[in-house]
């Protein structure tokens, strides 16, 4: 049964203490397999402590998973409003795409886990449709290319195929370590991809 404490642990970092603690277990074990009892242990806190902050292992999940979703989208949107061309700008956003894997993988593995081995047990959070805002943010830019004569082709397709490939790059890290997760390959990427659609563009 779930509760909350009448009053708050004097702890600030608390609750950043127990997201942490909730999104490495869930990556390891998974959703149904992490209980609360281990999640207070990792994270050094109470139980009164996890259920004031989040009331429930669900609520946990979800609160974790959507915030950090949120977090994400900000630094991709951010990344797209910076650079002079098309292609730069989605260097930067694939960039910023890497880094957030880098940074937070355990974010990452959590989503893998529930897309490629879901659980009957675990929250219903729609993770494809989710991956679905990547590619229509690399859509637009693509678009601003086409318009600008600067790439050419469907932009739903190239941007499909950058996250493909973004995803494959980052499922690959997490499992080995590599390719490393960087800027060069973030330019790579793109070239490969919108090799042949620029009119005579450049990339830095």
């Amino acid at each position: 049964m779930s509760f909350r404490s009448k009053h708050p642990p004097r702890t600030g970092s608390a609750k950043e203490a127990i997201r942490d603690a909730a999104a490495a277990l869930f990556a390891e074990k998974g959703f149904a397999a992490t209980s609360t009892r281990e999640i207070c242990q990792r994270a050094g806190i109470t139980k009164p402590v996890l259920y004031y902050y989040f009331g429930n292992k669900v609520q946990l999940y979800e609160e974790l998973v959507l915030d950090t979703y949120n977090d994400y989208q900000k630094e991709l949107r951010r990344a797209a409003r910076h650079g002079r061309t098309p292609n730069e700008r989605l260097i930067n956003v694939l960039s910023a795409m890497f880094s957030f894997a880098r940074h937070r993988h355990n974010y990452w593995r959590v989503g893998f886990r529930m897309v490629l081995a879901p659980e009957k047990e675990s929250p219903t959070i729609n993770y494809v449709e989710m991956s679905q805002a990547d590619e229509r943010l690399l859509a637009e830019i693509i678009r601003e290319g086409v318009r600008r004569g600067e790439m050419k082709g469907r932009p739903e397709f190239i941007a499909g195929a950058i996250v493909g490939m973004a995803i494959s790059s980052i499922l690959g890290f997490l499992l080995t370590g590599q390719p490393p997760l960087d800027r060069s390959l973030a330019k790579r990427t793109i070239a490969l991809l919108t090799k042949g659609c620029g009119v005579n563009s450049t990339y830095r």
